[in-house]
């Protein structure tokens, strides 16, 4: 079977592929347990790019249930008063993606690199983790996407960052199982202004599911990963080594290594310009136990050093740098994936003057797999996710209420507050969000539901680009 895309100027042919569960995007999964639940299809945004979402809305107030029996029931806010923000559509992507590689370029626009509904995210249901070629650009606020120069091979799982002079770099990835397991070493950059990708350096170790960062410098640091090699037979292993591009040159080279091996561990830059690495697991069993270990990269001495241990290990967690120097990490997945999992509405903060981590006030709901960004005010704006399991309304119809939320709210560094804001016009989970310079947020892709009884934990692409304009802050 082969999937076409079209555009007047390019025409991409992908087939269809087979998938192992090898690359399991555990990170904003919504769907690991399900039994068969049937696709919930929501209508499609507004025709106008630029117009409010006509089912964005105030969210409405709510008294605090948090007491010694725990965080709040779900759509629960900590607070008794809200703050209206505005969802508007951004337009709707060429192609629907699960999950995304999504960065601002210099001229604005967001670039958006694989994956796309075939990868790796539905991996549970048979689909395929060969990866995505796919590649388009959108400006935000006109909502029109276009096709870029495709990648010149599939590949999933690779490292997309913006750099300080408006391009973007993407490295590492891998090849699927039509090709071979195998991973890249490949560096590439993404110039705005005339579409195409031109090659750069390549890393001293073919990585995939790296964690990676960009300085302020501008050099690019990626850390552990897995490496795999279809030549050698070699089953894959997990890295702890780290190397830094340089931006003049174009190469890279190998720095310090992490204390510990990891892969799908998290990465943030902090205000002093050293480079957190938190979570990941270090072991590439069925079903790994994510690491609650943290450390933390200085780029003068070139050396890692303990970030301290978070009080729970997670996945599918937010991390972002706060105006203080410091980090958030919140909500997430619990315990294995397999059994036992739960939803999280902790929430902690790390110091990094101590390099330790204490516990923030709880997120109004459990969630994991939310869209996070720090504004431009320094607030952390958390969207959507998924709170809860499908629930069966009647099995015998294939019916169910869909796990997902459409709540968004804001989490206040400096007084140690959530507050409730405008929810999303629809429940999503996955999605990619990004800050543009005026202050909006704008997020890309993730899934819409969690799948249909014959695919289960498949779930469905979403393809509205959505625009959250802050209220005014008091």
């Amino acid at each position: 079977m082969t999937r076409t895309r079209t555009t007047p100027a390019i025409t991409t042919a992908q087939p269809t592929r087979s998938v192992p569960t090898m690359l399991f995007r555990v990170v904003i999964i919504v769907g690991v347990s399900l039994t068969g639940c049937n696709s919930a299809v929501l209508p499609r945004a507004s025709a106008s790019p630029t117009a409010p979402v006509e089912t964005a809305r105030p969210q409405p107030t709510a008294t605090s249930s948090v007491g010694p029996s725990g965080p709040p029931s779900p759509g629960m806010s900590t607070e008794t008063t809200g703050e209206t923000g505005q969802w508007l559509s951004a337009g709707e992507l060429r192609e629907p993606r699960n999950a995304t590689n999504a960065v601002v370029l210099g001229t604005g626009e967001v670039l958006v690199v694989g994956s796309d509904y075939e990868t790796s995210w539905r991996s549970a249901c048979g689909a395929s983790t060969n990866g995505s070629d796919s590649v388009e650009v959108g400006d935000p606020r006109t909502g029109v996407w276009e096709w870029a120069d495709s990648l010149s091979s599939l590949r999933d799982s690779p490292s997309v960052l913006a750099l300080p002079d408006g391009r973007a770099l993407m490295t590492g990835g891998a090849a699927g199982e039509d090709v071979g397991w195998s991973a890249y070493s490949s560096t590439y950059l993404f110039d705005p202004a005339t579409r195409a990708w031109s090659r750069s350096g390549l890393l001293n170790t073919a990585r995939t599911l790296t964690a990676a960062a960009v300085m302020p410098d501008g050099h690019v640091i990626v850390a552990g990963g897995l490496f795999m090699d279809r030549e050698s037979g070699e089953q894959g292993r997990v890295l702890d080594t780290a190397e830094i591009w340089d931006p003049r040159s174009g190469a890279w080279s190998p720095t310090g290594r992490l204390s510990q091996a990891r892969f799908r561990a998290s990465a943030v830059t902090l205000a002093d310009g050293r480079v957190l690495v938190v979570g990941g697991p270090d072991s590439r069993e069925a079903d790994p136990v994510p690491l609650a270990s943290a450390e933390v990269f200085d780029p003068v001495s070139g050396d890692w050093s303990s970030a301290g241990t978070l009080a729970t290990a997670r996945r599918g967690f937010i991390l972002v740098a706060l105006p203080d120097g410091g980090a958030l990490v919140a909500g997430g997945f619990g315990g294995l994936m397999t059994a036992s999992y739960r939803y999280l509405a902790t929430v902690e903060r790390f110091d990094p003057h101590s390099n330790s981590w204490s516990g923030a006030a709880d997120m109004p709901f459990a969630a994991a797999g939310a869209a996070g960004i720090r504004l431009a005010d320094g607030r952390v704006l958390l969207a959507g996710g998924a709170v809860h399991e499908p629930e069966f309304v009647d099995e015998g119809a294939e019916a169910y209420t869909s796990g997902l939320t459409a709540d968004a709210v804001l989490f206040d560094p400096e007084s140690d507050r959530w507050i409730a804001t405008t929810s999303m016009p629809s429940p999503r989970a996955g999605a990619s969000a990004m800050l543009l310079a005026d202050g909006s947020v704008v997020l890309v892709g993730g899934s819409v539901s969690e799948g249909d009884l014959g695919t289960p934990g498949c779930p469905e692409a979403d393809p509205r680009v959505v625009r959250y304009v802050p209220g005014v802050h008091q």
